[in-house]
């Protein structure tokens, strides 16, 4: 497995799954890093599958970058997915998103277009 290096902030592999922790509710919003790119470290909980259900902030349980290809099994399965906007999807980001998107940023979506295979 290859190690990842650098500080927080950093591009990271792809297929790392991330675990944010809310802090308001206590739930998880497991992700996976289909491309290569800079996730944050905070996000709005989208724990219950959607975001909003919840106001709260969640953090990333890897603050290092350091995330492993594998979860703990009492973590579910990841249900949002950090992908690279490209055609249309790219098209339609404000332009805050598209400089992101530019500087090696991620965006997220729920995981609808693919069967998680973990």
């Amino acid at each position: 497995m290859a190690k990842i290096g650098g500080m927080t902030g950093a591009p990271k592999l792809a297929n790392r799954i991330n675990v944010y922790t809310c802090r308001k509710c206590g739930g998880y919003t497991v992700t996976i890093e289909i491309h290569e790119g800079v996730t944050p470290f905070m996000l709005r909980c989208r724990a219950s599958g959607r975001e909003g259900d919840c106001c709260g902030m969640a953090e990333s349980s890897y603050p290092s970058g350091e995330k492993p290809s594998w979860k703990p099994s009492w973590v579910p399965d990841p249900a949002w997915e950090w992908f690279k906007p490209v055609g249309s999807e790219y098209r339609k980001l404000n332009r805050a998103m598209r400089e992101h998107v530019d500087k090696g940023g991620l965006d997220i979506r729920p995981i609808s277009r693919r069967k998680s295979t973990l």
